[in-house]
């Protein structure tokens, strides 16, 4: 099963060969909310310490200026 994520990205549970991981990703679902990115203003599904989504990180990572 493949799954986007908000907060971390696309993540392919048939590739992962680690319970650890399968694990830490069915949580990082189950504890996502439905909340706006300070960024894209976007309504996505992140944990609720996060206020940015993976795909806004990913550009500031790359250098791209909000």
């Amino acid at each position: 099963m493949s799954y986007d994520d908000d907060n971390y990205g696309h993540w392919d549970e048939l590739t992962s060969e680690e319970d650890e991981t399968k694990e830490y990703q069915r949580k990082v679902r189950e504890e996502s909310v439905k909340k706006e990115c300070v960024m894209c203003g976007q309504t996505v599904y992140l944990m609720p310490h996060y206020n940015k989504c993976d795909s806004c990180c990913r550009k500031l990572e790359a250098g791209y200026q909000f």
